[in-house]
């Protein structure tokens, strides 16, 4: 009789990962990892996801683990803000925009004309990037677009994939949070804030919590994957979501950073946080699992990193992972930051070494040259905007921090977690590299009802997953603090 199992989707901008778990009455095991691309395509200088290619290798990692197992749910879970729009009929009513696509460069400031900074956050608890669902939609009304009066239902990415394998609408509540239209609480989408910027009502559907079961799959898709009565369940349909509620013994006011192609980090809390501190800190509400809340920011990580790469591809040099960051390690070149925020270094298009170069110019610090340097420079950056952040909700919000946790890619580059235990002065626990999967298959188990509570589901994490610890050395925190002082002065970190 073949084993029941769930199977997790992970969608990341970079690439896709798949995993089947299950659970043996004492601990939870996943492995059997299908990894894929996400490559974008721009056609006609119009940047889009491959979403057919991305719903294709879902379909073929289901259907290779139905071979040997016997696939009881399935969930998917993506990064945040990207969204498709359907038709009366349910039918896909364009390509699936990129969220770097060059149509929003201007939508957040047309969208400041008609309402400020500070009353979108008053309103939603969120600060957008122009990447986040609001501009994105703010574009069609700045263009004087047709496509949103045929519009009948706008679903976020790990809705509408759920959608095309059960057929079932609905938004769940953490992948809302990531869209800045909903009110502070998240307990329902602005409306007042959408009827201001012109963005039709009649297309948001029902906001569902995590581990809200959707439905059976559709007997067309089972049918193509070779399952038979699978469910598929709204899980933390926003990837941080899915790693926060799987990170062993987390809780309030514990930090967590979730790293990959982008950092998103901040704290759980049971409440959000909608003052004027934390607009100055720049920091957004989301919803979590249950009533728990994040209060958050996010920026770029890695993304410059594999932007870099590409260049150094194109000229013949491939480094492998770990020498890349073993010549970070050596490197001992002065420290030069970067705002990894700034909009200069989260367009596609190549040309990472002159961007920073002129960025360091700018700013009257030194430039660089070696590879090495580059990559060092990058994550060095990172850790002051991480150290910036953290100072900020402690000094800044009075949240008393007592925990550093990092999951997912990130977590297994020794060389960032070592450095962020350095610049923090605290321990910092690092692990679960697929810890997305991870929470995304642990809602299941909730919805299925395997495990009833949230600590129940960070319990049981526990028991399956070893998270290592980083010790810092405590003579580089003061070096951390003295730079981090000097970038504030220059407005580099903030």
């Amino acid at each position: 009789m073949k084993q029941k199992t769930l199977v997790a989707a992970d969608l990341g901008a970079s690439g896709g990962k798949m995993a089947a778990g299950y659970y043996n009455g004492n601990f939870l095991k996943i492995g059997e990892y299908f990894e894929f691309g996400n490559e974008p395509v721009l056609w006609n200088k119009t940047l889009y996801w491959d979403l057919s290619d991305l719903y294709k290798s879902i379909l073929r990692g289901i259907s290779q683990y139905a071979k040997t197992y016997h696939i009881v749910s399935v969930g998917i879970d993506t990064w945040g803000a990207t969204y498709g729009l359907l038709d009366k009929k349910g039918r896909l009513l364009e390509p699936v925009y990129h969220y770097r696509d060059f149509r929003t460069e201007h939508s957040l400031n047309k969208m400041y004309e008609l309402l400020s900074k500070q009353e979108i956050f008053e309103w939603t608890g969120c600060q957008p990037a122009r990447s986040y669902t609001l501009p994105q939609l703010f574009s069609y009304i700045e263009h004087g677009e047709r496509i949103m009066e045929l519009a009948d239902k706008m679903l976020l990415l790990p809705d509408l994939i759920s959608y095309f394998l059960s057929g079932e609408i609905s938004t769940e509540r953490s992948i809302a949070g990531t869209s800045g239209m909903m009110k502070p609480g998240q307990d329902g989408w602005a409306l007042g804030l959408l009827e201001k910027l012109g963005i039709p009502l009649n297309m948001l559907t029902e906001i569902v919590d995590a581990g809200t079961i959707k439905g059976k799959m559709l007997p067309d898709v089972e049918n193509m994957v070779g399952t038979k009565n699978a469910t598929v369940i709204s899980v933390c349909g926003h990837d941080t979501a899915s790693a926060v509620v799987g990170i062993p013994g987390f809780g309030i006011n514990q930090v967590y950073l979730s790293i990959g192609t982008n950092v998103n980090m901040g704290v759980e809390l049971a409440h959000g946080i909608v003052s004027q501190k934390a607009f100055d800190g720049g920091f957004k509400n989301a919803g979590l699992f249950g009533k728990r809340k994040i209060l958050y920011r996010d920026f770029a990580a890695f993304w410059i990193l594999n932007e870099l790469l590409g260049e150094w591809k194109k000229e013949g040099k491939e480094y492998p992972y770990s020498e890349l960051m073993e010549m970070a390690w050596q490197c001992k070149s002065k420290r030069v930051y970067i705002d990894t925020e700034e909009s200069v270094f989260n367009h596609a298009g190549g040309k990472m070494r002159q961007k920073i170069n002129l960025y360091l110019k700018e700013t009257g610090q030194k430039t660089l040259d070696a590879d090495a340097e580059f990559v060092r420079c990058i994550l060095e950056s990172i850790v002051l905007k991480i150290k910036y952040c953290t100072e900020y909700l402690q000094n800044g919000l009075d949240i008393l921090t007592e925990r550093v946790s990092a999951v997912n890619g990130g977590s297994r580059n020794y060389v960032l977690m070592q450095l962020i235990s350095n610049a923090l002065g605290v321990p910092v626990y690092a692990g679960m590299p697929y810890g997305t999967l991870a929470g995304n298959i642990l809602v299941q188990m909730f919805s299925l009802g395997e495990v009833k509570t949230l600590e129940e589901i960070r319990q049981l994490s526990a028991g399956s997953f070893h998270m290592k610890e980083y010790i810092p050395d405590t003579k580089e925190k003061n070096k951390w603090e003295e730079d981090l002082q000097k970038m504030k002065e220059k407005g580099i970190c903030k």
